[in-house]
């Protein structure tokens, strides 16, 4: 790799470095996506029984094994002490790099005093193709830059040096993985959260708090996601982290039936950011539980004004596009404003094509306006 210039080989420009196991299913079409376009691919296996080293090596000889030992940033952090390049980029196995032939003229656009270079990262779509989480994240990384990876799981990328970041509008990643692995994905990442909070005692971290109650909620476990989730709020300082925090437990806590008490947990999400729509539905949501229509409505219009929010984390797009609308569909119904309600609908519709609530009520509305047109026409003079 590099380019022979009058006897001597140049530094590579940039280096992908990866993290592998077993994952001959997913491997090619992500080194496919990028490989022309870098001059390094480095690749750290963890333990694979299957055909991952087999592929990697038709795309490198950059290929390193690593005892895997419950912890993603040391896996990360080996290979990214053995990338040769200038900037040194990370993608998972089961990503796909979309816009890879910008990468050099991102590299030749950031200055000197560029440490990071971020890319927005699709991390789930539904069956219609929509976004439903995704974020920016610092993917490209100068090797001289001080940069360090930490934590066991969930793990961040952090620089001991100053350095501004550059927003790449060309390049992104989109996480494509294997179905049947995310439920022992799940498992696995909350055990070591759980691991890390126990050394951490006292002393555990806010951001590790707040990933506790995600997969505490994700698996299934109300009781321990709430507890977690009320831990973080006491020590959290992120103002964009506390606020989905908040609506996480009032979510949490409309499942339980006390929306009293979940409606006082978005408003304390609505002080935090006023401008971001979330709060606005949540509400909403926890007032049509209540089958306070008014409110429902008043909610939704209000959040409905407020613009998709601006941050570094990760957000679903459809919270903001479209989940509120079955609940403000309904509530236009129960309060006689048939064809808005109808309207709204189809709206959706456009959306998620195949939402059965959707379809359900499109067809009953429909219904019910043409039965108000005819009651209507036989109506004396």
């Amino acid at each position: 790799m590099g380019e022979h210039i009058g006897g001597f080989v140049t530094v590579p420009t940039i280096s992908i470095a990866m993290i592998v196991k077993n994952e001959e299913a997913v491997l090619e079409r992500c080194l496919a996506s990028f490989a022309a376009h870098v001059d390094e691919i480095v690749i750290v296996d963890t333990g694979s029984t299957d055909a991952t080293k087999d592929i990697a090596r038709r795309y490198t000889n950059r290929i390193f094994d690593f005892a895997w030992c419950d912890d993603f940033s040391a896996a990360r952090q080996y290979a990214f002490d053995r990338a040769r390049s200038l900037w040194v980029a990370w993608v998972d196995a089961d990503d796909v790099m979309t816009g890879a032939e910008h990468l050099r003229n991102d590299l030749a656009l950031a200055g000197e005093d560029v440490g990071s270079i971020h890319w927005r990262y699709v991390y789930g779509r539904d069956a219609w193709g929509n976004t439903t989480l995704e974020y920016w994240r610092e993917r490209c990384v100068r090797t001289k830059g001080g940069y360090r990876w930490s934590g066991r799981v969930h793990e961040t990328l952090t620089s001991s040096q100053p350095g501004h970041k550059l927003e790449s509008q060309h390049v992104s990643l989109e996480h494509r993985p294997k179905p049947e692995l995310a439920e022992r994905k799940q498992g696995r990442n909350l055990r070591i959260i759980e691991q890390e909070c126990r050394a951490a005692g006292d002393s555990v971290s806010p951001r590790l708090l707040f990933y506790l109650g995600n997969e505490y909620s994700d698996a299934g476990d109300y009781d321990a996601a709430i507890d977690a989730y009320q831990r973080y709020l006491k020590v959290g300082f992120w103002d964009d982290e506390l606020y989905l925090a908040h609506l996480r437990l009032a979510g949490l806590y409309r499942a339980r039936d006390r929306f009293d008490t979940a409606i006082d947990i978005a408003l304390a999400a609505l002080k935090l950011h006023p401008d971001w729509p979330h709060a606005y539905f949540d509400l909403a949501r926890s007032y049509y539980f209540r089958q306070d229509w008014a409110k429902v409505i008043h909610w939704t219009d209000l959040g409905r004004q407020m613009a998709a929010p601006t941050t570094a984390h990760f957000m679903n797009p459809l919270d903001w596009l479209y989940h509120w609308m079955i609940c403000y569909t309904n509530a236009l119904y129960r309060t006689g404003r048939l064809t808005e309600a109808y309207t709204w609908t189809k709206q959706a519709l456009e959306l998620c094509p195949g939402d059965l609530q959707h379809t359900h009520n499109l067809a009953f509305f429909s219904k019910a306006i043409d039965e108000r047109l005819l009651a209507s026409l036989q109506d004396p003079a």
